[in-house]
């Protein structure tokens, strides 16, 4: 026998699933945008931070601060209960639909179905914080406040901005609802797409004109320094997902809700659990468990600060290994799951 044969089978082998794996992804997150939960937390969480600027009466210290720390607020909250929603519906409604014994009767292992559930629930995500980041750095610049002729602070006084936000979701439901009646489209991802559009024209007439109205292309017209801090929270998003996706293979829709909950409960009060007088078996728990205040750092913001890319870079590494893990377990206990 060769023993160059064995490596080689093992490489075609690899290579034969890859193009399921991908279809399985793409089917995924096709599905999972479908949702009516997707459409309706996107909009909703597009719509309260556009309302935002509008109901805010104090600026706690800094221009600003309200809209950005409700936004990321908002991205976070409404982010995990989407990821675990989603990751679960992704598996379980496959396992009791009978269409994961089908795919799985293909050339696909079940390592690979895991692994496409879970790409495809986070591209959904990647659409989800999208949008919600970029309604919040429309939102932010709302927020700003410029001194008056008095040298007091007057209101909110970008109102093209304020009005072009309120009318983004209104505008893409619009037109989600006529592309589906001209050409079939489904109407929720023609809805999420179409309000991804609008809020990137929004971006990019925000790079061009400066607060007051007039024509300055300039990179400070919105406060990039938000977008390292939400890419934690995305990180975080991540990483529930692998969460949910894991315990989705042996749990139900409630039960992995309620366990990823605790986690996120526990994952708050890490940084308390380390403490050197805690007991060893709380310390050695809270080292195992995802430290979330590591993904919520609005507060580097305060004062004009930003945030490190070295941290950010860290983060997501600490995430992605943190989300891989959980994946192994998640695939270990789905390869002796029987399904009918």
């Amino acid at each position: 026998m060769n023993p160059a044969a064995a490596p080689s089978r093992s490489t075609a082998a690899r290579r034969a699933w890859r193009r399921p794996l991908a279809a399985l992804a793409r089917t995924t997150l096709t599905e999972s945008m479908q949702q009516p939960a997707v459409l309706l937390l996107t909009l909703g969480g597009v719509v309260a931070t556009a309302f935002i600027p509008l109901l805010q009466f104090h600026e706690f210290g800094e221009p600003g601060r309200l809209a950005r720390d409700g936004a990321l607020a908002y991205q976070l909250t409404l982010g995990l209960v989407l990821a675990v929603a989603a990751a679960s519906a992704a598996i379980q409604r496959e396992i009791a639909g009978g269409t994961a014994s089908a795919a799985l009767s293909k050339p696909l292992p079940r390592d690979a179905f895991v692994a496409g559930k879970f790409l495809g629930v986070a591209g959904m995500l990647l659409h989800f914080w999208y949008a919600l980041l970029a309604a919040m750095l429309i939102a932010e610049r709302v927020a700003y406040r410029v001194a008056g002729t008095d040298g007091e602070p007057v209101g909110a006084t970008d109102s093209r901005a304020q009005a072009f936000l309120l009318l983004a979701v209104p505008l893409a439901l619009a037109v989600a609802g006529l592309l589906h009646n001209r050409r079939r489209a489904r109407f929720g991802i023609a809805a999420l797409r179409g309000l991804q559009a609008i809020l990137t024209l929004g971006l990019l007439a925000a790079f061009g004109f400066d607060r007051l109205g007039a024509w300055r292309p300039a990179a400070d017209n919105l406060d990039l320094r938000l977008v390292p801090v939400s890419l934690l929270i995305l990180a975080a998003l991540t990483l529930f997902a692998a969460l949910a996706t894991a315990l989705s293979t042996r749990l139900k829709g409630g039960a992995t809700l309620v366990v990823c909950s605790l986690v996120l409960a526990l994952g708050l009060a890490a940084d308390p659990l380390l403490a050197p007088s805690r007991p060893l078996p709380a310390r050695l728990a809270a080292h195992l468990l995802p430290n979330v205040q590591s993904f919520w750092l609005c507060d580097a913001l305060t004062g004009g600060g930003s945030l490190p890319l070295s941290y950010v870079g860290g983060a997501c590494a600490y995430a992605a290994a943190w989300s891989l893990a959980a994946l192994a377990l998640g695939m270990l206990a789905f390869r002796h799951c029987d399904i009918h």
